[in-house]
């Protein structure tokens, strides 16, 4: 590998990632730098009547928020519903109702008088009738989305709240419907559709008493909305403005690894690129003025500045890194749509201008495809915009970039109702330990494995595909699966007697336990050899590789994926371990033992979070993933999830730098054959 610079010709920087890129490094801030907890989450309990699976939602969508208000420099404490108190609550500012259908009486009075002392609401999605009154509220309807990309946007109209958006994405696939019954409430944000019309609901409400949101904070344009929630809480609280500017200033340097000016400062000027020297400067112009501006007490020009100040120090941070000659730069795509649903060929030629050299776009499940299958049902997105994976082919082609087909095994997400029910009534599903029935296809029926394998071939004879990528090449987790077949067939391939089932072939606690791992192991590999021998026979030159678990070898135990077998094999090509996390300590250590086990004749792409559901990425951190994937050695990088988001922000962070100049993917592609023929 050679460590080039290219050229003096830069692109310029689109303006949505100037205002995005500011945002700091997202995560809980550090103890020395958190402000007190005057913040509260309060979370449902079953006691209140909530199912359990509302309940560990409501968590996942707490946790969201903790991690975004942690982002700007606030710490939370998280309360049960059925537990709080009156003296939990006395030094708070903020109580937060991620998704609280029902509260208890006492929970209301508490809240009650809590709003009555002078603290603040923010609720989101469910608007219980004992809470609805303490925002000046009343809930009419319940909508869920008439049509995709209904509910696509929130439009802004709040001037004056200093410094707050225009507009945040959102894609929304239902809201709860509420009018104001005071007039001290009003409606600061309306829902438009994705060709930018409004729709005329209410998104987002504002009053005495606090905030109103008419759905859930979701990942997409998490940035965005974290500078909304700054801007609001400034303006709702007054006093919480002089820790929002503080926590700005704190982390106005801390970019990507440099992580302080005098090592960014060093790390610019070694890469002795002009323009990064130049947006440094300015970086530090702005810098002393928002100090300046904080010493006087203007706490919202701090914050605006500060913003200015971190973009610069971003883009000097961006121009500064290399770009390889031979690197795999992938980005998964989840909605098997590219960034334009309908547009494959917008998507290819941004990918491309941003150096990325393959797409993996999700076109099929263990039950549905977004292409034209005879072995599949066919998706609503084939349906509205047609094959998907032909579009995305053509578009791929003309602007150079491999295509691997992102194919999800087993999980029947998606798959229309009545495939599933066939499948079940056939003995085809998973049991769970607890006899539960799921809703994916069990891995030692070999109609399934044929079912994959014929889903698979059909692709790649129908289609000019590089390669196809597995997810979900496991079992959902340790809780499958038990089902009848799998007893039998566990019993034909062990010949040991097994009465007390499942009891014996837990995980800990079975007597069998170990050999049902390894079983369970053995029927996950099966489709993987069986695969990369039916596609080495239908096409050499098409390759097999696999999205992982980070952590080896406990995914082998927890759901059979013993994935540094399949690379020792020769069974995959290339694995994309989906290392998704915002520590770079825990990061490092993820691919340091990856790498270590890998064959060195299979290449290793580190999966990078940017939008997944346990890390949320800034671009400059995506930045210092990728920095950290090279310097560990390994051979490229994968980009979760190719998106609006995505193409806003972190593309023109690559294309500044990692990724100014094509590179070469080192796996034996179609782009080598070509250059070799």
């Amino acid at each position: 590998m050679f460590l080039t610079h290219t050229g003096n010709k830069r692109r310029s920087i689109p303006i949505v990632l100037l205002v995005c890129v500011v945002f700091w490094r997202i995560g809980a801030p550090s103890p020395a730098n958190s402000q007190p907890a005057q913040i509260a989450i309060v979370l449902p309990t079953a006691t209140s009547g909530i199912s359990d699976g509302d309940v560990q939602y409501a968590r996942s969508v707490a946790k969201r928020f903790s991690r975004m208000l942690g982002i700007i420099g606030f710490s939370t404490d998280t309360f049960e519903e059925s537990l709080i108190s009156k003296a939990q609550l006395k030094s708070r500012k903020l109580i937060v109702l991620p998704l609280n259908a029902v509260l208890s009486a006492q929970a209301t009075r508490l809240l009650k008088n809590f709003v009555a002392g002078g603290g603040k609401l923010f609720v989101t999605y469910n608007l219980a009738d004992t809470v609805a009154p303490l925002l000046g509220l009343r809930q009419t309807d319940w909508l869920k989305e008439e049509s995709p990309g209904q509910f696509a946007s929130i439009q802004l109209n709040a001037p004056e709240i200093p410094d707050i958006p225009t507009s945040i994405r959102q894609a929304s696939w239902n809201i709860t419907v509420a009018t104001p019954t005071t007039s001290q409430t009003k409606v600061i944000g309306y829902w438009h559709n994705m060709a930018g019309e409004s729709t005329g609901l209410p998104a987002i409400f504002m009053g005495e008493g606090g905030v109103f949101f008419s759905h859930i904070f979701l990942p997409d344009d998490i940035l965005t909305k974290t500078r909304f929630l700054a801007a609001l809480l400034g303006h709702l609280i007054p006093e919480f403005r002089q820790p929002l500017a503080k926590r700005a200033i704190e982390t106005m340097t801390a970019v990507g690894h440099t992580d302080g000016l005098k090592a960014l400062e060093a790390f610019v000027q070694e890469s002795g690129v002009p323009e990064a020297g130049h947006a440094l400067e300015t970086g530090k112009r702005l810098m002393e003025k928002t100090r300046v501006e904080y010493n006087s007490k203007a706490y919202n020009p701090a914050i605006t500045t500060a913003r200015a100040s971190r973009v610069a120090f971003s883009k000097a941070y961006f121009l500064s890194h290399v770009s390889l000659e031979t690197e795999g730069r992938a980005v998964w795509n989840h909605s098997g749509l590219g960034a334009y649903p309908g547009d494959w060929d917008r998507s290819a030629k941004e990918l491309a201008e941003a150096g990325v050299n393959m797409i993996l776009p999700n076109m099929a499940w263990a039950g549905v495809a977004h292409y034209s299958s005879k072995v599949l049902p066919q998706s609503k997105t084939f349906t509205q915009y047609g094959d998907q994976l032909a579009q995305c082919v053509a578009a791929a082609r003309t602007y150079g970039l491999e295509v691997h087909v992102w194919k999800i095994t087993w999980n029947l997400e998606g798959a229309p109702k009545g495939f599933i029910e066939k499948m079940r009534k056939d003995g085809r599903t998973q049991v769970s330990a607890t006899g539960k029935p799921l809703n994916w296809l069990c891995p030692s029926h070999p109609k399934n494995v044929q079912l994959e394998l014929e889903s698979i071939l059909e692709i790649v004879t129908n289609y000019d595909v590089d390669g196809i990528h597995l997810d979900y090449i496991r079992y959902p987790g340790s809780h499958a699966c038990y089902c009848e077949a799998c007893r039998k067939r566990f019993v034909l391939a062990t010949r040991q007697q097994v009465d007390a089932w499942p009891a014996a072939v837990l995980p800990n606690t079975g007597k069998y336990g170990d050999r049902y791992i390894a079983w369970r192991s053995q029927q996950i590999t099966r489709l993987v050899r069986l695969l990369h021998k039916r596609l080495r026979e239908a096409n050499p030159n098409i390759e097999l590789s696999v999205a992982v678990f980070g952590g080896y070898p406990a995914c082998v135990t927890s759901i059979g994926q013993d994935w540094i077998a399949w690379a020792k094999a020769g069974y995959v090509d290339f694995v994309c371990p989906m290392n998704y996390t915002e520590n770079t300590n825990y990061f490092t250590r993820l691919l340091v033992d990856q790498i270590a086990l890998m064959p060195k004749d299979v290449a290793i792409y580190p999966g990078i979070g940017a939008t997944a559901t346990n890390s949320l990425l800034t671009p400059d951190a995506v930045v210092e993933q990728i920095y950290l994937s090279r310097s560990l050695g390994a051979s490229g990088w994968t980009i979760f999830d190719y998106s609006l988001d995505i193409s806003e922000t972190v593309l023109p962070a690559i294309g500044m730098g990692v990724a100014k100049s094509k590179a070469q993917p080192p796996h034996t592609s179609r782009l080598n054959r070509d250059l070799r023929d």
